[in-house]
């Protein structure tokens, strides 16, 4: 069902990277062949192309059949991101005795849906080659929650159900481990990617809900998921092209 091919996208789009690698797979799939950024196009009336640009965007078009210069060129145009938080280049921090991770916003998320979810990271990291100039990128995902935003206990913030109004950079910082997790997230993020501490350079990670899309309602008429928006605009896009004529 339609639904579950969404779900699908929605598990595997954790990251900008992971959807354009979901997307594509799934178009590679369903006829479409691969074209380089940089190649030489060898393109033909009726087919069907995907080029995956820098690996956080994504190309796909097809050549009508009877297709001339003249002819007009429809465009469809969708996000392979969604609002998050983003981890900040020098995240680790304490709290008392809790380890805590730096965070800030990206691309407007309401805020409140974050607190009290199982939250996992994703992205990817530049680690040190032998080119100084081109590092190698390598895709990040942890397989389980590792952090969680709490919600203060409601004797502890009183105005919480009045419109409170929260503090990024106060209120939205995850919880990560106890004192003895201190300093240790890039050291875990290099043990997951395979890699040494030492060799990262760089990142582009940040946080993700971790929790399954459903299927609800009296007619089970309604979908719910995280990264529902912006998403569904690029699985809509995707199957559109692969049902065309």
């Amino acid at each position: 069902m339609k639904q579950e091919k969404l779900f699908d996208l929605l598990k595997a789009a954790v990251s900008p990277c992971e959807c354009v690698k979901a997307a594509k797979q799934e178009l590679l799939e369903n006829g479409f062949e691969e074209i380089d950024y940089t190649g030489n196009w060898k393109l033909v009336r009726g087919g069907r192309y995907v080029l995956n640009h820098h690996d956080t965007t994504m190309f796909a078009f097809t050549v009508g059949s009877g297709y001339n210069k003249k002819d007009m060129v429809r465009i469809a145009a969708a996000h392979t991101d969604y609002p998050y938080l983003r981890i900040k280049p020098n995240p680790d921090f304490m709290t008392n005795s809790y380890a805590q991770v730096n965070v800030e916003v990206y691309g407007g998320p309401i805020l409140n849906t974050w607190f009290d979810r199982p939250l996992g990271v994703a992205g990817r990291v530049a680690i040190k080659s032998e080119d100084v100039f081109n590092p190698r990128m390598v895709l990040y995902r942890s397989e389980k929650p590792v952090m969680i935003i709490p919600n203060l206990a409601i004797h502890m913030n009183r105005e919480v159900n009045d419109g409170y109004k929260y503090n990024v950079q106060k209120d939205m910082l995850p919880l990560y481990g106890l004192e003895s997790a201190k300093g240790s997230f890039f050291k875990t993020v290099a043990e997951a990617a395979g890699v040494k501490e030492e060799d990262i350079l760089g990142h582009d990670l940040f946080l993700y809900n971790r929790m399954s899309g459903t299927v609800w309602g009296s007619e089970e008429e309604f979908v719910s998921a995280p990264r529902l928006d912006d998403l569904q605009c690029a699985f809509s896009s995707m199957e559109g092209l692969i049902a065309g004529k």
